[in-house]
């Protein structure tokens, strides 16, 4: 029933293609890649060496990764007040609730449009969603805030901390900020221009979203998140690419009995939920799957942690087993489309589990 579904997803055109791999501890169980790569200006088929945007992925794989290596070297702790570290941001907020999208900021703000105001005043002066610690506020705001954070603390640029702590030490060849000349044409492109994000603007900041130069043709081989395209590639929020090889690859590096850069007790904070008195269970970096509606669905165990992406990826893991669940696509290529793609990627992890003859919890 998998493959049957996939195909009429791709008739219905929810994505141009998806590459999809399952796996167990070093194994990988089942990896297909169906459908076409692009589809303008013309086609191309998907394969296995497609690199994604994984827009939002990066949160938990890359910036709250980096967080955790310093909370291990023991230069920062959860509780400690980002202001510390950053004097300028006047807000009361701590590291583990940026981590966990408890700190009370809002979701989205354009800090591209409003530039040559730097990214901690403009934070300054917009107002809170909601106080600190008091509930869980899904927040781009605060993951590129960390990464000013990561930079601060360790007097690195974010793409090198990123190669030097992560990419490289794991021979991850396919996995980037910032996409090399050479790779581009391996990208899995997204939206023509960014209308959806334009439109995102068209009220609160139509002025200054009049005279901004907007981006027209093809994205591809560049990230598709404003914020972290005109911050060089990456603002913390997004920005890295990967084939679903080296996903996988970097998947294994959360669980405690296997990772190789990080400590055991380091990495179990990626499935502690540190947010319980919230529904939205949240640990560092990752969302837990007991949260409703989650794009893990019950298939998966309630225990369950992971993440989506805007462009149409996802990666969910699974303690028992060193399982996991990887579903990348395009869908916004070449254009945003409104649906609940949520509902796609659970109907893909329940069928794939099928597929594989697996128990749905």
């Amino acid at each position: 029933m998998l493959e049957p579904f996939i195909r009429q997803q791709l008739e219905k055109k929810t994505f141009p293609g998806v590459s999809i791999l399952a796996a167990a501890g070093d194994r990988v169980l089942y990896e297909r890649c169906f459908g076409l790569r692009a589809t303008w200006p013309a086609p191309e088929p998907m394969d296995s060496g497609t690199l994604f945007d994984l827009a939002s992925l990066t949160k938990p794989l890359v910036t709250a990764f980096l967080a955790a290596h310093f909370i291990e070297r023991k230069q920062w702790r959860l509780e400690d007040e980002a202001r510390r570290f950053l004097p300028a941001l006047a807000l009361p907020v701590t590291l583990g609730q940026l981590l966990t999208h408890s700190a009370g900021l809002r979701p989205w703000h354009p800090f591209y449009l409003y530039r040559p105001q730097d990214d901690l005043a403009q934070v300054a002066a917009l107002a809170m969603e909601v106080p600190p610690g008091t509930r869980v506020v899904y927040s781009d705001i605060g993951y590129i805030l960390l990464k000013h954070l990561l930079e601060k603390v360790s007097g690195a640029g974010f793409r090198e901390l990123a190669g030097e702590v992560i990419f490289t030490p794991l021979g991850l060849n396919d996995t980037c900020l910032g996409v090399p000349p050479g790779m581009q044409e391996r990208c899995a492109p997204t939206e023509v221009g960014n209308r959806y994000e334009k439109g995102m603007c068209r009220l609160e900041h139509a002025a200054a979203a009049s005279r901004f130069s907007w981006r027209s043709g093809l994205i591809r081989g560049e990230v598709h998140d404003a914020n972290s395209f005109y911050a060089g590639g990456s603002a913390g929020n997004a920005g890295l690419f990967a084939s679903a090889r080296d996903l996988f690859r970097l998947g294994r590096e959360f669980f405690p009995r296997v990772a190789t850069r990080l400590s055991g007790e380091t990495v179990a904070l990626f499935w502690k939920n540190l947010t319980p008195w919230d529904a939205s269970g949240r640990s560092i970096g990752f969302q837990l799957n007991s949260t409703p509606r989650t794009s893990g669905g019950r298939a998966l165990a309630l225990s369950a942690v992971g993440h989506s992406g805007f462009t149409g990826t996802s990666l969910w893991l699974e303690a028992q087993g060193e399982r996991q669940w990887i579903v990348l696509s395009n869908r916004i290529h070449p254009r945003v489309k409104k649906e609940d793609f949520n509902a796609v990627r659970r109907r893909l992890h329940l069928l794939l589990k099928r597929e594989l003859g697996e128990p749905a919890t």
